[in-house]
């Protein structure tokens, strides 16, 4: 048997969530933008050419 009372709480919190969907999508962007901008500083420090 399926239990569809979770099925119905999971999809009421993506609901929820929509309304804001502009700045989650943002700050995620920004989030993996910095992490991959502090990773390439960190790679050249220890002397790996940058990429272009």
């Amino acid at each position: 048997m399926y239990d569809w009372s979770v099925q119905n709480q999971i999809v009421a919190f993506v609901d929820s969530l929509r309304p804001y969907a502009g700045e989650i999508r943002e700050g995620y962007y920004s989030a993996l933008y910095a992490f991959a901008d502090q990773q390439s500083h960190l790679l050249t420090m220890l002397g790996y050419p940058p990429v272009p």
